[in-house]
């Protein structure tokens, strides 16, 4: 993975000339796990401009659009390409009496989340 590629992406969506200091932020981020508050945070645009930077960038195929499912305690337990690719159940740890135990839960009653991943 170029990551020349992957800065150049990113800024590539920025109206007019990038933010200074803007690189640097970008160099922090996971090009294997671009999350959506990132993207807005980092180029100081709202949540939806953010959702259609990398939106734009699935339908360039630069970005893949992945899920996953988060553990009650906010761990991720699995994730996908696509909702429906995800396993039924994930295990989770929860603590009881101070020893961490295992729980097999639904994925259906868990939170996801949509990231992105830079194409190689």
């Amino acid at each position: 993975m170029s990551f020349t590629k992957f800065l150049d992406t990113i800024t590539s969506f920025i109206p007019g000339a990038p933010n200074s200091g803007i690189e640097d932020a970008i160099t922090h981020l996971d090009p294997h796990k671009i999350y959506l508050e990132n993207v807005r945070s980092v180029l100081g645009v709202s949540s939806e401009a953010a959702r259609r930077i990398c939106e734009s960038a699935v339908r360039r195929g630069v970005f893949s659009r992945r899920i996953e499912v988060v553990c009650p305690d906010g761990s991720v337990a699995a994730s996908a390409d696509a909702e429906s690719d995800l396993p039924a159940t994930v295990r989770c740890w929860s603590e009881e009496d101070g020893a961490f135990v295992p729980a097999e839960l639904a994925v259906t009653a868990l939170g996801k989340t949509i990231f992105y991943s830079l194409n190689e």
